[in-house]
């Protein structure tokens, strides 16, 4: 979102007295030392360095509070301005928070994902815009199905998504939220290949698969800890379907480790209760449960997502909770867990039997100066999936429908971490504006971490990747990313991958 500028005085005063006191403080060290025998000196050199570097990050730490802070006067200022022209009370103390936090959380606390912060304090009918989108091109090795032993290197570029959110205060403790995304730079009728459908090409015509309103909510602000949302809501499951925006991961794709598990910004209809308390944040969830019909052996439940047809069924609905909590200015770790029954919604009623998803999910991020460190396990399962399997299998219209003929795996797991150092912070004063990161990511998942009886475990549903590549941040809201991926699965045959590709993303 697009924010008016900072004061540039706002922070500056605390953080120079701090350089010319740690100035001073060296100052006096190494007189001292002068002094000190020789065989000490380097000892004692070397606690002094130690000593200054605990406390430059301190002061790392306070500017990110520094900031956090000049963040809230901003939305107090604004809604202060807009109470002075006479909107009501109850809306110029309305929330706001273009960054994330949640309304009237303590700098430090767990910030608000993208898509979650409330519309800003400001009167009545004042609509803001935020939105985010990115680009790629990528060099591949393409195989024509799961039996090619021999792959060709093939070319993409693909406009991957532009998103657009508006977002309103409509008065009182009232507020309204969109995210509308336009996916792979155009809508309609689309030619989808598939792999492992033994190398054909799909068509389709897709209801919100090119042009998809990913959240539609309102919310009832109560207070910092207590808020209520109806509509259309983000399932809060795996890190990355929270921090989704280009900024917030480094590599090009979105992990593999979790969408070819769950749907990537896994969105449903229901009721969300949330809030912050203290340092920690919390969200609880009703929505509609998933579809199996959209189950595969190669994507776990992430097509279970549904968006087929003009409505949703809501035979049944699932619950879901997250939590996360700072430790600290960009230290954090949080869990979700997600349980529902998806025999009950599908569009053909041929499975009498339960189909319950349990989806549980532990996350970490530390984003601390130059390093960057986060890492995420997830794991899932689904009761029944032999039946599963069959039902889907005998589904008249299947092609239509989306349903994959691969079976269904009982269990699947997955794990990634990744980490970046930004080596511009190594040249205080190199001249070179911005931040660039280089990283290196690990990706294991497995979608048929085990079977049910009858179904024989596919071996290349074990996949690995390993990435390395940076990213660039000129300033604010914009990056580019270069990347190199080695993917490999189990099988024996088309077993090996490697993605060369680079890309821009851009958020206001």
């Amino acid at each position: 979102m697009t924010r008016p500028p900072a004061p540039a005085h706002l922070g500056r005063t605390s953080i120079h007295a701090a350089v010319v006191a740690l100035a001073l403080c060296a100052g006096s060290a190494f007189a001292q030392d002068a002094a000190a025998p020789s065989g000490d000196l380097a000892a004692r050199l070397r606690e002094q360095q130690q000593q200054l570097e605990q406390q430059r990050l301190e002061l790392e730490r306070q500017r990110q509070a520094l900031e956090q802070q000049q963040r809230q006067l901003e939305a107090l200022a604004a809604a202060l301005e807009q109470q002075m022209k006479g909107a009501p009370p109850a809306a110029a103390a309305a929330t706001a928070t273009a960054q994330g936090q949640q309304p009237g959380a303590p700098a430090g606390a767990a910030a608000a994902t993208p898509g979650e912060a409330q519309a800003s304090a400001s009167g009545r009918g004042s609509l803001r815009w935020a939105g985010y989108g990115e680009m790629s091109y990528q060099r591949y090795d393409f195989y024509a199905n799961t039996q090619t032993a021999k792959a060709t290197e093939r070319g993409r570029t693909d406009i991957g998504r532009f998103v657009l959110s508006p977002h309103m205060n409509l008065g009182g403790k009232w507020s309204l939220f969109g995210e509308i995304e336009f996916e792979h730079g155009g809508t309609g009728s689309t030619v989808e290949y598939e792999a492992e459908e033994t190398g054909e090409y799909e068509a389709e015509i897709e209801k919100g698969g090119e042009i998809v309103l990913e959240q539609l909510w309102l919310q009832y602000s109560h207070s910092p800890a207590l808020n209520v949302r109806f509509g259309e809501l983000v399932v809060p499951v795996g890190m990355v379907n929270l921090y989704h925006q280009p900024t917030e991961f480094f590599t090009i794709e979105r992990s593999l480790a979790e969408t070819s598990l769950i749907p990537s910004v896994w969105h449903e209809t229901g009721v969300q209760v949330l809030g912050t308390i203290g340092q920690l944040r919390y969200q609880v969830l009703g929505v509609t449960a998933l579809d199996s019909t959209g189950f595969s052996g190669h994507e776990f439940v992430r097509g279970g997502m549904q968006r087929k047809l003009e409505t949703k069924n809501a035979d049944a609905f699932a619950f879901a909770a997250h939590a996360e909590y700072a430790f600290a200015p960009g230290v954090l770790v949080g869990g979700a867990f997600y349980a529902g029954d998806s025999a009950p919604n599908r569009p053909r009623q041929n499975l009498s039997a339960k189909a319950f998803v349990t989806l549980g999910e532990v996350h970490g991020r530390y984003e601390v100066g130059p390093w960057t460190v986060r890492g995420q396990v997830l794991l899932g399962q689904v009761q029944n999936s032999r039946k599963v399997t069959q039902a889907n299998f005998n589904t008249f219209n299947g092609g239509v429908l989306g349903v994959s003929r691969t079976p269904v795996g009982k269990r699947a797991k997955s794990f990634f971490v990744e980490a970046g150092y930004d080596v511009l912070s190594l040249w205080a004063n190199g001249g070179v504006p911005g931040r660039l990161d280089l990283f290196a990511r690990y990706e294991d998942y497995d979608t048929h971490a085990d079977t049910a009886p009858g179904i024989a475990r596919v071996p290349r549903y074990h996949r690995k990747a390993a990435t390395v590549g940076l990213n660039y941040k000129p300033q604010p809201g914009i990056v580019i990313k270069g990347e190199y991926s080695r993917r490999s699965n189990d099988g024996l045959i088309a077993d090996k991958q490697d993605v060369l590709g680079v890309a821009a993303g851009f958020e206001f």
